[in-house]
């Protein structure tokens, strides 16, 4: 089976594009077999310092369902470069009825020494939480609060926290079209640690020990499965700080897949992302249009 894919992406965005030389060609070239190692000794939990969205009920899912699942994982190089990476996963899901609770834990430890000679050092170290209820209270109504925790040493955090209530409203909830609205609210506490303070001091910065920040987000989002051949998706998203009143944040996301015969497939997407105060020379607006043409010959 032969597959054919031209893929046409087209971007507008903020930047200066710069040229890069190739290496120079190695003596003997790089082998052709597989060099992915089992395990990346990395773990990153999603939604950390960003808004929470809603999750929309399914109709066909369980009910009532209890889930839990363990993972752990490690990285070990040496020679040239000496990696040492280990990882940790756990994830906790419950349901029954209309409430909804899941839970997730993840670990991350590295050390490395980037010469033979050198002594490994420490270079990741972090603790990451989620935990997330939510309430399906009506067939069209939802509510969820969700809470997030980050503790990294390199990121110079003891503790940053996220807690992010919600609530969505689904005016159409079919399988193929459905139309919806969630309104959301983002609180985040820092609590820096005193060594980030102090190298932070040493380079002519001044950061405090703690930093909370409060944001609203009210987000509209429409799917329509035109034929089982067409899928239209699109959503605005408005982000508005909470501490200064005169900042905001628009986010439109279009989406439009189409099986225009056995054989040929095509995707278009466009999004639009403006923010009123940007930073000193950076342009309020930015857009971005991809298109990706797919052919099946045999």
């Amino acid at each position: 089976m032969i597959h054919f894919v031209m893929a046409m992406p087209l971007a507008v965005h903020l930047g200066v594009a710069g040229t890069m030389l190739a290496a120079p060609a190695e003596p003997v070239p790089a082998g052709a077999g597989p060099q992915d190692p089992a395990a990346t000794g990395s773990t990153e939990l999603g939604n950390q310092g960003t808004f929470s969205a809603a999750e929309a009920p399914d109709p066909e899912a369980e009910t009532d369902a209890t889930e839990l699942e363990l993972s752990a994982g490690g990285l070990y190089s040496t020679g040239n470069a000496r990696v040492l990476a280990i990882t940790g996963l756990g994830r906790f899901r419950l349901r029954r009825e209309r409430h909804q609770f899941r839970a997730e834990l993840a670990g991350n430890y590295g050390r490395t020494a980037l010469t033979p000679d050198a002594d490994p050092e420490v270079n990741v170290l972090n603790v990451q939480g989620m935990a997330r209820y939510d309430f399906f209270f009506k067939p069209r109504w939802s509510a969820f609060l969700m809470a997030t925790g980050r503790h990294d040493r390199f990121q110079g955090l003891d503790l940053r926290l996220n807690v992010d209530p919600g609530i969505a409203f689904y005016a159409i909830q079919k399988s193929n079209h459905r139309l919806w609205f969630e309104v959301g609210y983002d609180f985040q506490y820092d609590l820096r640690r005193d060594e980030a303070i102090q190298e932070a001091a040493l380079n002519g910065e001044s950061v405090d020990k703690t930093a909370t920040n409060h944001a609203a987000r009210v987000f509209a989002g429409y799917s329509n499965n035109l034929s089982e051949f067409v899928t239209f998706d699109t959503g605005v998203e408005y982000l508005q700080s909470v501490l200064d009143g005169q900042r905001f944040r628009v986010n439109w996301l279009n989406s439009l897949t189409m099986q225009m015969a056995d054989r040929v497939s095509l995707g278009l997407t466009f999004q639009l992302r403006y923010e009123n105060q940007p930073l000193p020379e950076v342009r309020p607006l930015d857009t971005i249009t991809a298109v990706l043409l797919g052919v099946r010959f045999i």
